[in-house]
């Protein structure tokens, strides 16, 4: 499955002139760039979160992440590019752990990678993951341009390889709407957890994040997507 590639932050600075106002900054030199990029992303998450789009400031998340402002426009371009990266972040995070869409794979095996990259932003206490979900309830609400390039960019590509997968997996000459919704059905489950965890701890402290949590969440989501390319290539025999 075809990865979307993340411009490292070196030629993100190549690409974009370097005001003045930035090269004189006052920045540690023993920083790492990376780090100043790392925590402007992070406090952009937050603040995103907290606010949305048009009520953040570059100004308040600058001084949150103990940055000089000038450094937004130095790694973003502005704060439409800040709020791009910190959108497509936790994407490429997924996708980078994404198996191939390879139909010879055998299946539960490739259901496991598959679910794995999904589950672990759930797990991980850095990788900002109720942010970037309050983020993203915000754009199902009201989409932003910015969200629309980014599905066309980096998700429509690797929806569109999982499905052509499916097709070959359930004998289908050819993709049709159904396997769509196949491919929506199989990524939905894992979603779910994204959006409902808490919840799901509030109604049964520890199915989430209690002991053995993650294994058995892991392998209840295969079970279940297992479940459902079965079925549909069961439906598919039948017609």
């Amino acid at each position: 499955m075809p990865k979307p590639v993340h411009p490292p932050a070196r030629q993100v600075r190549q690409s974009l002139p370097t005001p003045p106002a930035v090269a004189a900054a006052a920045v540690p030199q023993h920083e790492d760039s990376s780090d100043r990029r790392s925590r402007l992303l992070r406090e952009a998450r937050r603040i995103f979160a907290a606010k949305g789009f048009d009520k953040a400031s570059t100004r308040e998340i600058a001084t949150a992440a103990q940055a000089n402002i000038g450094l937004i426009a130095y790694y973003f371009a502005d704060k439409q590019g800040l709020y791009r990266e910190v959108l497509l972040q936790p994407i490429a995070n997924v996708m980078t752990g994404m198996p191939e869409a390879d139909a010879a794979q055998p299946l539960r095996e490739w259901l496991r990678s598959f679910y794995a990259a999904f589950l672990r932003p759930l797990y991980d206490a850095d990788s900002g993951l109720s942010d970037s979900t309050r983020i993203f309830c915000r754009e199902m609400i009201a989409p932003s341009p910015v969200w629309a390039d980014i599905c066309a960019e980096h998700i429509a590509p690797q929806h569109h390889a999982l499905v052509e997968m499916l097709a070959q997996r359930c004998g289908a000459a050819a993709v049709d709407a159904e396997l769509h919704q196949l491919g929506f059905a199989l990524v939905a489950l894992a979603h779910d957890y994204w959006l409902s965890a808490q919840d799901m701890e509030g109604l049964l402290p520890g199915v989430v994040y209690g002991p053995g949590a993650y294994e058995r969440t892991l392998n209840r989501l295969v079970a279940f997507g297992q479940a459902l390319i079965e079925a549909e290539q069961a439906l598919r025999q039948s017609r």
